[in-house]
């Protein structure tokens, strides 16, 4: 068997048997230089168990065993011609230079159960394969191309894995193409440049570096019901019947790149890329049963691109551009079913929102049922919508012309629920806002449709849509009005603004609900409340009186006004009203006051501390300072104020600190005289009913003090003037609406302050003294505008505030001496009370009402009239020239309580 075994027949099954268990012993014990001499010709049915080089085959069946192995680096491992008819392998085709297995006979059936391997082709078919089937478990590998076909495969069926450079690629006709495994190419999966009658990836994948698929000429009939991936997912330059899609085309640049034609797609599932559809060539139609998304584009259409109707019965989600003079034509769904175009990210709020560009020609909504989520540009044409019914949910901005027919029906959602933009903002409801101008037939249907929990009332204004005055015809009064789940009167009406044409929707009084019974004793029940009657509290009832005598259409005011007019609660309608009042600058003025006085009491105790020291004849202070001495101090203070909510004013929480710097020197025998800088910063958190409104404030000071010591008596004396600024947040928040409103203004303050003291010397080293104190504070708010994003903003007017307080008390102190130095630590005891506890008021209106229509008056919470104040604390002498002074105060009141700690360091130079 040295030579090549020639076999042109052999019909004896005997004689087959003997030759392939014979033949395949050879070849196992054939050497290598022998077995690479030649091709082996083989002309009849043959087994091969071992292994060999190339084999030319012409006749009969082949099967190779697990065992069976052909391999060569001169010839392709098997080439078939002539009459071969089946080939089975289960073992191992091997070609190097050469492809695995050749083909140029005109009847070949190939089963691949294992391994057919090339560094070039796999399978190279110059002939006919009627049938191709690749198993699972089998792969067909070359580093050009799994399959090249260059002529005819009839049927190809692959269950395993075909791969290459381009895993199947033909120039000549497949019949079918069948895939539940893996067609994958560093390049390309499938690459058609030829005919391919139908193509079925049923639940297999398909995938390419460049493309999943690329078509150069023709498929009749390509179906996906699996993946189909790429850099495109499906690149079409020729032509292609009909493309239906059940499973995934996704590509990281194009789902599908058309620059042929493409008769027919239809898409039931999911097409998702950058640009999910790309069309340069033909598209006859496209009907969207699922998902078409892109984050570019969901589809796009060049200048030079045809694309025929878009029927949308599920999501299309990006932007949508066609660049084409021949309009775009987009159907919806039929029934009570819906197609949806929105932004990128397949949402439909207000954030997700996409752009349809449709510029060089008109676009068309023809018929069927869309929901609309994407501004749209025509430019200087018009937006045709002769539908069913367009549904818009978010304010939709139309660049061009809007024409609407009279069979159509514009509905408009009305949403519950606010989306965040880095401030919150409001969803409002759906509405058309067009640049040109806009036409509605008579006899069309404008409906609103409450989304969630939104609840319709009497009163409320829609503005529905919105156009340029001149050449616009709503036909307002021969329309037809729909609310549902609203059995009220409602009226639409033209309302012009400036250049601007609104079609405004108002909803009447409802019926009242007609008993069943005549005579049976039941009334006619009253709808529920429709103004703000739910509402208990005095600072709700202003504010919500004063939204309601609006009459304007402004965005987001108007959006605030009907969702006020839909409250129907008496707690919803208490914490709304509260929240709309400028009322949290009441507290705030008050935490900032506490600080101002923080910062007199400071300069208090700084006289109080000195004096002190020198009633207990301690060193460096018993002999008192030279007139020519200054003294240079700086304390530090802080505290914490906690109000309760009081005549149904929210409460809040604050927090301040700041910097007392002063100088101050004896002046004659008694008197001490100085001054002072301040610096504090509070910071305030509402509570209850405005959680989460907050406002911070920083004062600037000057303080002037005076003390006189007598025998044994003392008088301190300060007058201060501070200049405050203030910087707040207020939100609002309601079933329908959500809105941030901030507002910075000025404030001013003037305190002056008289004590006395009388010390009693009751122990040694120990001192009670009796005290009383008076002081008067006088403090302004200036009038300021607030902004917001969505109607909320007020104009708030300036107020003002004045207090007089008398105090009455005790101290006691004791001083020891210590290895630190001479340490006075003492207890104070002081009730406080205020005598004209008057409310602060405020005036505010809204900004975007006409000017005095929206006025309302707040009042904040009383002032508390007594309060115990509880003091403790030390002074500490360390030399003749340097003293720290600690001390805590607080103090309680009815819904109120605060607290104060003070640091002191005084100098001497």
């Amino acid at each position: 068997m040295g030579q090549c075994i020639n076999k042109s027949a052999d019909t004896q099954l005997d004689r087959r048997k003997v030759l392939g268990v014979s033949l395949g012993s050879a070849i196992a014990l054939m050497s290598t230089t022998e077995v690479y001499a030649a091709c082996i010709n083989v002309g009849s049915s043959v087994t091969v168990v071992g292994s060999t080089g190339c084999v030319n085959w012409s006749g009969g069946n082949m099967t190779l065993t697990s065992n069976g192995t052909l391999s060569s680096s001169s010839a392709a491992a098997l080439t078939a011609s002539a009459l071969a008819e089946t080939l089975t392998n289960s073992g191992l085709l091997y070609g190097t230079s050469f492809a695995a297995l050749e083909n140029t006979s005109n009847s070949l059936a190939v089963v691949n159960n294992t391994a057919m391997l090339s560094d070039t082709v796999g399978i190279l078919n110059n002939g006919t394969i009627l049938s191709l089937t690749n198993n699972a478990g089998g792969t067909i590998s070359g580093n050009t191309a799994g399959i090249q076909n260059n002529t005819y495969i009839m049927s190809l069926s692959n269950g395993g894995i075909m791969t290459g450079g381009v895993g199947v690629s033909n120039t000549g006709d497949i019949g079918t193409l069948s895939n539940t495994g893996s067609i994958t190419g560093t390049t390309v999966g499938l690459q058609n440049n030829g005919t391919i009658t139908s193509l079925n990836n049923t639940t297999g994948t398909i995938s390419g570096t460049t493309a999943g698929i690329q078509n150069n000429t023709a498929i009749t009939s390509l179906i996906n019901n699996s993946v189909i991936t790429g850099g495109v997912g499906i690149g079409n330059a020729g032509n292609i019947g009909t493309l239906s899609n059940t499973g995934s085309i996704t590509g990281t640049t194009a789902g599908i790149q058309n620059s042929g034609t493409t008769s027919s797609l239809i898409n039931n599932s999911a097409i998702t890329a950058a640009d999910a559809i790309s069309n340069t060539g033909t598209l006859g139609t496209l009907v969207n049963n699922g998902s078409i998304s892109g984050s570019g584009y969901a589809i796009y259409n060049t200048s030079t691109g045809i694309i025929g109707p878009v029927t949308n019965n599920g999501l299309i989600a990006g932007d949508i551009s066609n660049l084409s003079s021949t309009g775009l034509t987009i159907n919806g769904a039929s029934g009570a079913n819906q197609g949806t175009l929105t932004g990128a990210s397949g949402n439909i709020d207000s954030a997700s929102m996409g752009t349809i560009v449709n510029s060089a020609a008109d676009l068309y909504f023809n018929s069927g049922n869309l929901l609309l989520n994407d501004n749209v540009n025509v430019g200087t044409f018009t937006l045709q919508n002769t539908g069913q019914t367009l549904q818009v949910n978010n304010p939709v901005s139309i660049t061009g012309n809007y024409a609407q027919s009279s069979a159509t029906t514009l509905l408009l959602g009305v949403g519950d629920s606010a989306v965040s933009n880095g401030v919150t903002t409001d969803t409002g409801y759906g509405r058309l806002i067009v640049s040109g101008t806009a036409t509605i037939g008579s006899g069309s249907t404008v409906s609103l449709k409450s989304l969630n929990a939104w609840r319709f009332a009497s009163g409320q204004r829609y503005v529905v849509v919105s156009a340029a005055k001149s050449g616009t015809n709503f036909n307002a009064s021969s329309l037809n009005y729909v609310i549902t789940a609203y059995d009220g009167e409602t009226t639409g009406s033209v309302v012009d603004t400036g250049n601007t044409s609104n079609l405004v929707v108002s909803l009447g009084n409802q019926t009242p609900t007609t008993p069943q019974t005549p005579g049976g004793g039941d009334n006619p029940s009253t709808p529920g409340n429709t103004s703000n009657g739910f509402a208990t509290t005095a600072n709700a009832l202003s504010s919500l009186r004063g939204l309601q005598n609006y009459t304007g259409i402004a965005p987001g005011l108007l959006d605030l006004y009907n969702a006020s007019l839909a409250i129907d609660s008496t707690q919803e309608a208490n914490r709304v009203g509260e929240q709309l009042s400028p009322v949290q600058n009441s507290g705030a003025s008050h935490a900032a006051s506490m600080a101002t006085f923080g910062a007199v009491n400071v300069v208090s105790q700084r006289v109080d501390s000195i004096r002190l020291a020198q009633s207990h004849g301690m060193s460096g202070v018993a002999a008192g300072d030279s007139p020519d001495d200054w003294s240079a101090w700086g304390q530090v203070f802080g505290g914490h104020v906690n109000q309760g909510m009081v005549d149904n004013v929210s409460g809040y929480k604050a927090n301040y600190g700041g910097l007392v710097l002063g100088g101050d020197r004896l002046v004659g025998e008694a008197w001490r005289m100085g001054g002072a800088l301040t610096y504090s910063y509070t910071s305030v958190r509402n509570q209850d009913n405005l959680y989460g409104n907050k406002t911070g404030v920083d004062s600037w000071g000057v303080i002037g003090y005076a003390s006189y010591t007598g025998d044994p008596w003392y008088v301190n004396l300060s007058a201060s003037v501070t200049q405050q600024r203030y910087d707040t947040t207020r939100n609002v928040s309601m079933t329908g609406y959500s809105d941030r409103a901030s507002g910075k203004f000025n404030g001013q303050q003037y305190v002056t302050n008289a004590e006395f003291g009388y010390p009693l010397l009751v122990a040694d080293n120990t001192t009670l003294t009796p005290l009383a104190s008076l002081n008067y504070s006088y403090q302004t708010t200036g009038s300021y505008k607030e902004s917001s994003d969505n109607g909320s903003a007020l104009s708030v007017g300036g107020s003002h505030n004045n207090a007089v307080r008398s105090g009455l008390g005790a101290r006691l102190d004791k001083s020891f001496q210590t290895g630190f130095g001479d340490v006075v630590p003492f207890i104070q005891a002081v009730w406080t009370h205020q005598y004209n506890p008057q409310r602060s008021s405020t005036t505010a209106s809204y900004i975007a009402a006409t000017a005095g229509e929206t006025n309302f008056t707040t009042f904040g919470a009383s002032p508390v009239e007594d309060t115990a104040d509880l003091s403790v604390g030390a002074t500490l002498v360390k030399s003749d020239t340097l003293t720290l002074n600690a001390r805590y105060n607080v103090q309680l009141g009815q819904q109120y309580q605060g607290q104060t700690v003070i640091l002191q360091v005084r100098k001497q130079f």
